[in-house]
């Protein structure tokens, strides 16, 4: 049996607490980015940190691994203190710093030829992280010339649909997302009426933002939809997995998104994103996403 390849890690200076783990397959044999973006009040480590461990393990973890680069992006007091949109334009940049070539990790060294780009991006998000997902390839699109050439003309006359390209490349894979706001009830929801918590979230710009009527929700969905009915894009048709109990979002999906209707037993909003050996269901959603309303 071949020897597992693994993945070193490598911090991102130019984004505190951001980090990569980098196959140590040969550069022509690595094949695709995977992005992870944690939710409201989370972290890059804390989010995601069983993914850490599991790729390289190959009990769990599939050969499809080893030919990824997983880049994880913090942003855990602007995820609760920024606005949405901010926070949008954060992890737009910091994904058109990976894909297609990763300029983030430095150019012509050890790490990745000049030459290197990727061939496939994955985009990973849990709750808010999801939402904010769903924003930055629309703001992909927006600035997709073809994609606004097209989007104008196909309302007078019937034109070819644009090649796909850049950030719109993007397949994606949503754990509990956020897309139709936050909904806290039962416990969670007495905990944050209380008057020092209450009074918390009301600074919070992010949860404002996550308000089911806000526009920041509202748009995200019409502006979705309004591109899904006219592209036969990936990245408009997310993948969702939802937890069984789950107390913080609605869970309300985009018209045209595939998602499991087995939720796995016993997750919560936290832990439907955290794989384990008994529980390696999060890892094969990121790699396979929803086949026939199932996970595999």
């Amino acid at each position: 049996m071949p020897e597992r390849i693994q993945h070193a890690y490598v911090t991102l200076p130019a984004h505190n607490k951001s980090f990569a783990l980098l196959s140590e397959a040969g550069q022509d044999d690595i094949r695709r980015a995977v992005i992870f973006i944690h939710g409201f009040a989370g972290s890059a480590r804390k989010t995601w940190t069983d993914f850490l461990s599991l790729v390289d393990d190959a009990s769990c973890a599939s050969s499809w691994w080893e030919q990824a680069d997983l880049y994880f992006f913090h942003y855990q007091w602007d995820s609760v203190f920024q606005q949405l949109t901010n926070n949008t334009l954060k992890i737009y940049k910091f994904i058109e710093s990976i894909y297609p070539k990763p300029w983030i990790i430095g150019r012509g060294h050890a790490y990745r030829k000049e030459s290197f780009q990727y061939d496939e991006l994955i985009l990973v998000g849990h709750s808010e992280g999801g939402l904010i997902l769903r924003k930055v390839i629309l703001l992909a699109a927006e600035k997709d010339k073809a994609v606004k050439a097209f989007m104008w003309d196909s309302r007078y006359r019937e034109v070819p649909q644009p090649a796909v390209s850049g950030m719109l490349r993007a397949r994606i894979r949503l754990f509990a997302p956020a897309l139709g706001g936050d909904m806290q009830s039962g416990f969670v929801g007495f905990l944050v009426s209380l008057p020092v918590i209450s009074n918390f979230i009301s600074l919070s710009a992010a949860k404002k933002g996550m308000n089911p009527a806000s526009q920041q929700v509202t748009e995200a969905r019409d502006q979705t939809k309004e591109y899904a009915q006219r592209l036969l894009f990936d990245c408009l048709r997310a993948h969702v997995i939802w937890a069984e109990n789950d107390a913080i979002i609605s869970s309300e999906k985009y018209a045209d998104d595939s998602q499991c209707l087995n939720p796995p037993q016993g997750t919560n909003h936290s832990t439907v994103c955290k794989p384990n050996k008994l529980f390696p269901l999060p890892l094969d959603f990121v790699e396979k996403g929803v086949d026939r309303y199932e996970c595999q």
